[in-house]
């Protein structure tokens, strides 16, 4: 199954995503180093995202395309962006800089930020998966999962879920 990065990762109504850009560029200055941080991985996931994203909707996903980086176990990865080449070549090189070109003001800033480029998997596969109605309305799975690995991006893709709405009757009051 796709391996997104889970909405968690970029916080509530995506707001990391948001003051990640605003930093990159430079409508904002983060001084702390954990909130940069969270920024910056943040908008690095987005990155991610996009790129298996698109593979998805161009009918790409479970293809291994001319060019891709495999990683120890054989699947294809995608870019974490940061600094040095982009490894893939071909076709899914094509495909990676699209998207880089797309959101080039977080691709730039990413680099100059200091991050390294890395390749993460495409596809996850939970393991030693089980279930069981434990009442008529009352489904548990059990899984494991590489590190890593989100959860809630496994229970998406399974049960077809979406993020709940994390306010309160008084829109003002966000629930934490």
């Amino acid at each position: 199954m796709p391996n997104y990065f889970g909405a968690q990762r970029f916080g509530h109504d995506g707001g990391n995503v948001a003051q990640g850009r605003a930093m990159l560029a430079r409508e904002i200055r983060v001084r702390n180093p954990k909130k940069k941080g969270i920024y910056l991985s943040a908008v690095r996931s987005f990155v991610f995202n996009e790129v298996l994203a698109l593979r998805i909707q161009q009918g790409l996903w479970g293809k291994t395309l001319p060019g891709d980086v495999m990683d120890e176990a054989g699947r294809p990865t995608g870019p974490l962006w940061g600094r040095g080449r982009v490894s893939s070549t071909a076709q899914a090189q094509a495909l990676e800089n699209g998207v880089a070109e797309r959101h080039a003001t977080l691709c730039d800033g990413m680099e100059h930020a200091g991050l390294d480029q890395e390749r993460r998997a495409l596809a996850a596969s939970p393991v030693d998966m089980a279930w069981e109605w434990t009442q008529a309305d009352q489904l548990l799975l059990t899984f494991a999962l590489p590190a890593g690995t989100y959860a809630t991006s496994v229970l998406s893709e399974i049960l077809r879920t979406t993020e709940p709405d994390r306010h309160t009757e008084n829109e003002s009051e966000a629930v934490e």
